[in-house]
């Protein structure tokens, strides 16, 4: 027996280790939440003022908060390890075309952003680093160069194991480009007049905040891997996913409002989507941020990708790599031409915030609960008081999420 006990005491040890704890898994979320959509949330700012933005910041939080509350609540009672299972597990085998379709697009407007981003880093580097040349004067150019040498090659890959540590780099990239702003927002406060900014645009109301909404509810949007994130954890309790969720949420928050704050002190109204391309080219920091943040980027690039190309053979009731070079190429060709047909970054996460991101973020969520405890079904434990005000709130969320998804699009699309 004591021969055996050693080789006993690591197995029941390597049982144990498995899975992530509470600090680990915030570090996760957050490297889903802050990344290049950092750059994005400063001319929120400018459509709604500096208070209202901050107000519209926490009531986007508040209500993202509860909708990834509410997703690893569900899946803490049904067991659901992935959105899809717990779309399954709450609607029923019969409308999995539905979660496919929404996942699916999901994912496109991800895709798309990001090369949107790519060919924006791509011209502004260029400018500074190769002026004159076609990649600094020819922004599809530069996109279509990119794409058919680096992105195409990474969507190729089946397993992206190999790139994990391109997403921590990724993120470090991000974080110095976004300090360097911060840096340049304080050293030169006078040159710039960013008190005298943030003071003439301190209170305003316009038809604009509901974009700032959608912006901001993108930038949050983390809850599709939100069952990921729970069954992932060592200990699957719901009270380590709250932890895990309030801690994230709220550095978040922390982070959006600061960096928004200080990018539109730095620029005013000639603050742009992607701040960085505020930015002129004199600054030999800058040009190497809008470098880096362009190879960052399309390394971040395959994650969404590999997502999207399951979803859609998902749709037609295919493997996940189903008919792999013609799929690829044919979802790469739909990523490419919608990413150089738009160039603001901002109008794609404000469009994905304002459909995709509310149905996911609110909408499911509550339709999830409301499903699952319907027809005087609940979950066990829970109070039947306690299931009837979480069934208002859930209603109010539904309620909330479709009113400011049908505003940002129509006061972006100047209907009103």
């Amino acid at each position: 027996m004591a021969l055996n006990q050693p080789l006993l005491n690591k197995r029941k040890l390597a049982e144990e280790d498995v899975g992530s704890t509470v600090s680990t898994t915030v570090i996760n979320l957050l490297k889903n939440m802050v990344g290049a959509g950092l750059l994005n949330v400063c001319i929120a700012f400018q459509y709604a003022s500096v208070i209202g933005g901050t107000l519209v910041m926490f009531y986007s939080a508040f209500v993202c908060t509860a909708g990834f509350l509410i997703i690893g609540y569900c899946c803490s009672k049904t067991g659901a390890k992935t959105f899809r299972e717990l779309w399954l597990k709450s609607m029923g085998a019969g409308t999995d075309k539905i979660v496919d379709a929404i996942l699916f697009f999901h994912c496109l407007f991800s895709c798309v952003g990001y090369i949107t981003m790519i060919g924006d880093f791509c011209v502004k580097s260029a400018s500074g680093l190769l002026p004159g040349s076609i990649l600094a004067e020819r922004r599809e150019v530069s996109i279509i160069l990119v794409t058919v040498f680096a992105i195409f090659p990474l969507s190729l890959y089946k397993n992206l194991d190999s790139l994990k540590q391109t997403s921590v780099i990724g993120l470090a990239i991000t974080a110095v480009s976004c300090a360097y702003i911060f840096y340049d927002v304080v050293a030169h406060a006078g040159e710039y007049e960013a008190i005298e900014t943030l003071g003439s645009h301190m209170w305003y109301v316009k038809l604009d905040m509901f974009k700032s909404l959608a912006l901001f509810n993108g930038s949050f949007s983390a809850h599709y891997n939100a069952p990921t994130y729970y069954a992932e954890l060592k200990e699957k309790t719901f009270e380590n996913y709250a932890k895990v969720t309030l801690i994230s949420f709220a550095i978040a928050t922390a982070l959006f409002t600061s960096f928004g704050l200080a990018g539109f002190a730095r620029f005013g109204d000639q603050v742009l989507g992607n701040v960085l391309k505020s930015y002129s080219a004199d600054d030999p920091m800058i040009q190497l941020s809008w470098f880096f943040m362009m190879v960052s980027t399309v390394f971040n690039f395959p994650h969404a990708f590999q997502r999207m190309r399951s979803s859609f053979n998902a749709l037609f009731d295919k493997e996940p790599y189903w008919n792999f070079l013609p799929v690829t190429a044919f979802l790469l060709g739909i990523s490419l031409y919608m990413g150089v047909a738009f160039k603001d970054i901002a109008v794609i996460k404000m469009i994905k915030g304002a459909t995709l991101g509310v149905s996911i973020m609110f909408i499911l969520p509550a339709l999830f609960y409301l499903k699952l405890n319907s027809d005087g079904k609940k979950f066990e434990g829970v109070s039947a008081e306690r299931t009837s005000l979480m069934k208002v709130l859930c209603a109010v969320m539904m309620g909330t999420g479709i009113v400011q998804g049908i505003l940002a699009l129509l006061v972006h699309f100047k209907v009103i």
